[in-house]
């Protein structure tokens, strides 16, 4: 009987242990940033939306942006700015996560 038991405890723990791994990899974050231009000019204020609404920022005043703390897995990410056409790009972030996006004028 106590054999059974603690054949039964070890298996539960290793159950346990890899689903605890899992889950790690799912609530891992990255940083996302990059730049938007125009034919190589950067673009001041565009209006960046991490899935839609989640997160909202705008690039600074050389066109640079950061997303941070985004989940692993795949995200979309708008920018858009008046008088330019909007863009969308998927993405899945790893460990280097450097964007450049160029706007066209409408």
């Amino acid at each position: 009987m106590r054999t059974i038991a603690l054949v039964i405890a070890l298996f539960s723990l290793t159950t346990v242990t890899a689903n605890n791994n899992n889950n790690e990899d799912k609530l891992k974050s990255f940083s996302i940033s990059g730049k938007v231009v125009d034919n190589n000019e950067s673009l001041t204020g565009v209006k960046i939306l991490l899935d839609g609404k989640e997160t909202m920022i705008y690039t600074n005043f050389d066109g640079n942006f950061t997303l941070e703390n985004v989940l692993a897995g795949e995200h979309t990410i708008s920018f858009s700015l008046i008088t330019y056409n909007n863009k969308e790009v998927t993405f899945n972030p790893s460990k280097e996560n450097n964007l450049e996006i160029e706007l066209e004028t409408k």
